[in-house]
């Protein structure tokens, strides 16, 4: 058996070793963006389509949250050097209005903390220098999750995984004694 896994062991080091030995000494780093955002809101419109995601998942008030933009084609092409500016509200108060930023390799990242619980509205105003020229205008909404706000999604969690746990520990438990049964009974 201690063979067979010198064996193994061996291989994978020897095919490693060959490998690094046999690539080309240049290496070339690009950013890789290696799937769509999870947790996003997406819209298409014209021959663009804008999405937008946020980590956390559900951003809490006063803490950062790291909103996460891809700009792609229809197609799915991700798209290099687009202009947009964004625009937040709340409650149709202007909070606060980002300039242009130009959008390479398909996508932007943006820290943002938001001051107060709620519903926020993001514009993106994308320059369509593609194919229009013109400007599109795509909407988002973000809610808001205040700090206590955890508590509940604990709370929830808690509840939902609880029984299941009580479940799991019975049927095991279960299963072991009549198994216990079983061998007693034959035994005798």
């Amino acid at each position: 058996m201690s063979r067979i896994y010198f064996q193994i062991i061996f291989s994978f080091i020897l095919g490693n070793f060959l490998i690094a030995t046999t690539s080309s000494s240049q290496i070339i780093i690009q950013d890789i963006f290696a799937h769509q955002l999870f947790n996003s809101s997406g819209q298409k419109i014209g021959n663009y389509y804008v999405q937008v995601a946020t980590d956390p998942e559900i951003p809490t008030t006063g803490q950062n949250t790291k909103i996460m933009m891809r700009v792609s084609s229809v197609d799915g092409t991700e798209l290099s050097d687009v202009p947009i500016s964004i625009l937040i509200e709340r409650n149709g108060q202007e909070i606060e209005k980002i300039p242009q930023i130009i959008v390479t390799d398909g996508h932007h990242e943006l820290d943002y903390k938001f001051p107060e619980p709620g519903n926020y509205v993001f514009y993106v105003y994308l320059q369509d220098i593609y194919f229009s020229g013109e400007t599109i205008t795509y909407v988002f909404n973000l809610s808001t999750l205040n700090p206590f706000g955890y508590i509940f999604f604990s709370l929830i969690t808690f509840a939902v995984v609880t029984p299941l746990v009580v479940i799991a520990i019975i049927f095991v438990t279960n299963k072991r004694r009549s198994k216990k049964k079983i061998s007693e009974n034959k035994s005798v």
